[in-house]
């Protein structure tokens, strides 16, 4: 499979980088709110789930807490998520990711024949376990052997679309950004990574990346 997108120049791209969510993996964020919603944990409003206004989310995000920790912070802020297990928080987190769809794997096991693949995803440890166990579960494989090399926000201490994560991997890979495409599906974050040099793909009105390719 080559790169098939039109006014774009495919034909210098041999290396390209994939967002997780929403690009790999569907999310449904409105699984996590319902689930934290039947919990009936007072005081917690759906908002304070999906943003990043509570610093103990971004903290968890940049890895600079441990699960454990965040659990604590949930229990200060939100006394009465002591009368919920600890397996039902993590399961009402969780509850966003999707399963995997079989063709966008086959694609990413395909195209590594022409390119070199990465993948930089704003993530946590308990999505990480998660998403690389319903991985396990469905193909019987190690989720990060699908790319050279995994490069995740918690644990880098950084996240898209800060300049540092573009800056520390492209390092670490040794890449030239003119022949590098980042897909991903948050503007902010194209956006950035245009400014860093790389070429980017913002994935978006309901494309896949299966979209993005042909056979060749």
């Amino acid at each position: 499979m080559k790169l098939n997108i039109p006014n774009f120049p495919v034909s210098e791209i041999d290396c390209i980088i994939f967002d997780f969510g929403g690009v790999i993996m569907d999310i449904n964020i409105g699984r996590t709110i319902a689930a934290f919603s039947n919990l009936q944990i007072e005081g917690l409003e759906s908002d304070d789930i999906i943003s990043a206004h509570k610093k103990f989310l971004l903290d968890l995000e940049l890895g600079l807490i441990s699960p454990s920790q965040f659990i604590d912070a949930i229990h200060t802020d939100y006394p009465d998520a002591k009368n919920v297990s600890e397996k039902q928080i993590w399961d009402a987190w969780n509850a966003l990711l999707q399963p995997y769809l079989p063709e966008r794997i086959a694609l990413l096991e395909n195209i590594k024949k022409n390119y070199r693949t990465y993948l930089l995803s704003n993530t946590n440890f308990p999505h990480r376990v998660k998403f690389k166990a319903m991985y396990r579960k469905q193909f019987g494989e190690n989720f990060d052997d699908l790319f050279i090399k995994c490069f995740y926000s918690d644990e880098m201490h950084l996240r898209k679309p800060d300049h540092e994560i573009y800056r520390q991997m492209m390092a670490d890979i040794r890449q030239n950004p003119k022949n590098t495409l980042f897909i991903d599906d948050n503007e902010l974050n194209i956006t950035e990574a245009r400014a860093f040099g790389l070429q980017a793909y913002h994935l978006t009105g309901g494309e896949r990346i299966t979209d993005l390719f042909i056979a060749d």
